[in-house]
Order: C-alpha cells, then structure tokens, then sequence
C-alpha cells in the first residue's frame, strides 16, 4: 500500500511515516537472529531484477527497508512459520521504470506473504507462487 499525498490525510500519513522511521533508527542487527527459533528480526538485503532492497523486522513487530527506489514501513505478525506483513506505507518517489518494476514486485510479493523460514545467515519469505531469498546485511 502506498501513502496517496494528494489526499487530506497526505500530511497525517506523512508524519506517521517519519514516526515509523524515527523509532526504528536502532534495528537488531543480523546476529541477533537466533538459527535455533528461525525468527525473521534482524537486517536483511536482497535483489529484484539487479535493484538492491533491504529490510529490517524488529522485534517490536514493526517493519522497515528499502524497496529499491522507496522507503516503507509498516508491520508484520509471526505465527510458527506463518508471516504475515502489512499494510506498508512507502514514500513516493519516482525512479526510472526498471527500478519502479522491480520495486512494484518485491512490495507485491512482501504483502502476499504467506510463510518463511529463516536461519543466521538466509531468510526465505514465501508468497504463493513466489519466494524471496534475503541474506543476512
């Protein structure tokens, strides 16, 4: 879901955004992700058609990266090895169509998510029909 800046509650969404960002400005970092319970907290990169695109789950339960040409942040819910994550708001920058395609697919597939596993180094979030492969940032 993208945050719609034309709309009245574009300066509301704004600043719940920037309030999002604020709290998360001290991630887990990759090693605080325990290979024993599989959990997802920790920082993550991964790549859609070459564009870079990280994200980060907090224990907290909140959720924030890097799409590849936008911000985003919202949160998920962990039950044994269902995930769910969502709704995200995004910035709304534009960047070239490659970029904008590949971030349009890797946001898609975050909010079709249906399962994941995860280990130390490798996190894999299933949507159906897709997957997402991060490795530890």
């Amino acid at each position: 879901m993208t945050v719609n800046r034309r709309g009245p509650l574009a300066g509301i969404a704004a600043a719940t955004l920037a309030g999002l960002m604020l709290l998360s400005a001290t991630p887990a970092s990759a090693g605080d992700v325990a290979a024993a319970n599989g959990t997802v907290v920790g920082q993550w990169r991964t790549s859609t058609d070459g564009v870079k695109q990280t994200i980060t789950f907090k224990k907290d339960g909140s959720v924030f990266g890097d799409s590849g040409c936008n911000r985003f942040a919202g949160g998920y819910k962990v039950e044994g090895d269902a995930i769910t994550i969502g709704p995200l708001a995004s910035t709304m920058m534009a960047c070239e169509q490659p970029r904008m395609d590949a971030e349009q697919s890797f946001l898609t597939k975050l909010h079709a998510a249906v399962s994941y596993s995860a280990t130390k180094k490798v996190l894999k979030i299933y949507a159906p029909k897709d997957m997402i492969r991060f490795v530890a940032k």
